[in-house]
Formats: structure tokens, sequence, C-alpha cells
């Protein structure tokens, strides 16, 4: 039978899964225990995952290669949006001392965590590591990514859903795994977080089964969505058509979900892809240079009947002076019917200037200049996300497993 001690703290820990993570993290210097639940219980941070009270905050991906929280205030009336770029988050360089902080050329959430790349100009004779991220709990998890060029290559972070082998057969937990593979759908490699350090190749070695191809030049074409990596694909033999929706399964391994966009185009100017909460996909369509701007959301998403069921929610017209570019990145407020845009404009050979567009049903275009730079500084096109906190322990090698072992 259990001790009273005992129930009480399931009782506490109960109610503490409901209280939304910034909120926890006020509460760590309140006791010992609470301090040691909130830090480096495994077990509690996935519990918190599942119940708690979800919150979505904006980060971006500045050029200078810094991960930044951002404020962002819509319009409303006659008051005109903002947005505020807030102080970078510190991620030490692992090689160097505390003072040196790791550049970071792409990003992609998945479950609070981040999975950040490193910028070309970073990678040294130390070798070339990618990072596993919390940045809300600060935990970092450094994986040898064996070299691979960064500029051309695309890694995801995803989960699968593990059977606890030492519960019922109901109980799972979610496991991590890292997707990686060529800006056309090559050489693919996974990567286990709970395995021996090792990458592993597919068998069939590419990510759309024969007859289809994908053209990714950045992360940003890829996104995560409850348990799948979603990209674009085309048929190469129906070159009259668009791309189609593309779902990679971490359970299986597989590309599967073949679905054409709402709208059918021989090409689209600009083509993109966001996440709408955690349960929604939302896509960027400008079929060509003097069109409008669309926006749909996805309804439903169903993988056994491979049907994907959407709407329109903003359709913009673009001025001739105003246009977005394919570099464009943008989140979505379902509810106001407003996205934020951002991308960088090309001012000359030797200047840039990064930029933010507010779309409104209105058919207004709002646009927010924030920041001109050197040309020859920018390393990436800025970078706009949502992100859930989460007190999710980032997974370690299984016990007793060679991590220095390599394997294809």
């Amino acid at each position: 039978m259990a001790r009273p001690v005992e129930l009480l703290n399931d009782l506490v820990d109960e109610i503490l899964y409901r209280v939304p993570a910034t909120s926890l993290k006020r509460l760590r210097a309140t006791c010992k225990r609470w301090n040691r639940l909130f830090k480096d219980d495994r077990r509690f941070g996935s519990e918190h995952r599942d119940k708690a009270a979800k919150e979505i905050h904006s980060l971006i991906l500045t050029e200078k290669c810094r991960i930044c929280p951002v404020s962002i205030n819509l319009p409303n009336g006659d008051v005109p949006p903002s947005l505020e770029v807030k102080k970078e988050l510190s991620l030490p360089h692992p090689h160097f001392n505390n003072s040196s902080q790791y550049d970071i050329a792409n990003v992609c959430h998945c479950d609070g965590l981040l999975l950040c790349n490193p910028y070309d100009g970073d990678i040294t004779w130390f070798g070339t590591k990618i990072v596993v991220w919390n940045p809300f709990t600060g935990q970092t998890r450094w994986i040898e990514a064996r070299n691979r060029k960064m500029n051309s290559t695309i890694f995801v972070l995803g989960y699968y859903y593990k059977q606890d082998k030492n519960k019922n057969k109901s109980c799972s937990k979610r496991s991590y795994k890292i997707l990686c593979f060529g800006f056309h759908g090559e050489d693919i490699e996974i990567y286990e977080l709970n395995s021996n350090d090792s990458w592993r190749r597919l068998p069939d070695g590419d990510l759309t089964p024969p007859g289809w191809s994908i053209d990714c030049s950045a992360n940003d074409y890829v996104v995560f969505l409850t348990g799948s990596a979603y990209f674009f694909a085309k048929e190469k033999s129906k070159p009259q058509l668009s791309l189609s929706l593309v779902r990679f399964d971490f359970s299986t391994e597989k590309s599967s979900l073949f679905v054409a966009l709402p709208r059918q185009y021989p090409r689209h100017e600009v083509l993109s892809l966001s996440v709408v909460g955690e349960e929604k996909l939302s896509v960027f369509l400008q079929p060509n240079e003097a069109s409008k701007a669309e926006i749909w959301v996805t309804s439903k998403i169903d993988v056994s009947t491979k049907v994907v069921s959407g709407s329109k929610v903003l359709a913009v017209d673009l001025s001739p002076d105003l246009q977005i570019t394919s570099n464009v990145h943008f989140l979505l407020d379902e509810d106001k019917k407003v996205a934020v845009c951002s991308e960088r404009w090309m001012e000359d050979e030797n200047k840039s200037i990064d930029k933010t567009f507010f779309l409104g049903e209105d058919n207004k275009v709002r646009e927010l200049g924030f920041g001109q730079l050197d040309w020859v500084d920018a390393a990436n096109s800025p970078v706009i996300l949502n992100y859930v906190p989460s007190l999710v322990q980032i997974e370690l090698p299984a016990a007793g497993c060679n991590k220095r072992k390599r394997g294809d």
C-alpha cells in the first residue's frame, strides 16, 4: 500500500503536469523535489508534454546565425503591426569556451526540441557536429554528422512510438530520430538518439520512390508535424501538374501520402510550408509574379486513406513593386487570418535587407524592414518558426552502447 507521502506526491505531480512550462520554470526554487522533477526527471517531462496546456512562442534564426525570441504584434484597427527581435538564446560552441557561440545555418522544431546544423563558415578541423537542443531547459546533445556538406544536406528531427518492454503492451513512449538526405532526396540516412551513436543508410537510398523527385534548397521546405515530416515532391511523368505533398513516417521509415496541392499549376513562383499550432499544415502558394498570394490550411490529414482536406484562409493581391520571393518563411494566425512572413531581399551585389510582411484578410500587405547588412555576411535567410516550450529530456544512447561505433 502506498504511503500517505507517496499519495500526496502523486497528487501534486498530476497538478503540476497541467501547469504550462513557463510557469513551472518559475517554481523550480520552491523545493528540491520540484527542481529535480523539472530538471532531471524524464518521466515527468514526458507526462508534462502530453498533459500541459501548450504555449506557442515565436523564434527567428537571424542573419547572425543566432536563434532569438520574437515578439509579434499583429495589426489591430489603426494600430500598425510590429515585430521585436529579442536577445539571442545562448548556444555555446562545443569545442570552445562559453564566449564562443555555435553558428546556426538551419533549424527545425519538434516537440520543444530544436535540431540545428552549422553554418559552413563554422566547420573546422574539429569535425562537423549538429545539435539537438532544448532552449527552454538548456540541455544539448551533440552529434557527429560524418563531415557531410552542410550547404547541401537537410536534417529533420522526428519521433515514433517505441514499446516499453518493462510495461504492458498499451504503454509506449516517444523515441526520436534524425532524418538526413540530400536536396533531391538522395542518400537517406537515419540516426536514432537512443542508439549506439551511428548513422545507418536506408536500403532504398532515396526519399521518394522511382518516378518521383523532390527539390529542396533549405530545411524550411521540410516541416515536422505529429510524428512525421512533410515536404514537396513531383511526379516526373506528369510535368503539367504542380507539386504534391509527401509524408515521411519515422516509424516505418518510408514516404507515403502523395497528395496533390489544393491548386495545380505547371510551376510556382513561391511555395513554402509552415505548421499551425501542433496539428495542421499551412501552405503558401504564389503561382507567378502577377497573381495572388494564397495560404491554405489543412483541416484533416488521413494517413489510412491518403486524403488531405483543407481550406483557403488568405488571398492577397501583390502589387508589381511589392513581391514576395522564394526565400519566404511564414507563420499563420488562423483565427485572426494574418500571416507573418520573413525573407531576405538582395538590394544589389553587395547589400541585402531583411524584411517582414504582414498579410491580412483585408487584402493589405504591410511591410517592415528590420536590418540591412553586407551581402558577404548574409549567411542565411531569416527563418521564423513557432516553438512550444517543453520539459522533454533529450534521449541519450542506450546503456552499454559503444559510442564510437560507425555503421551504414
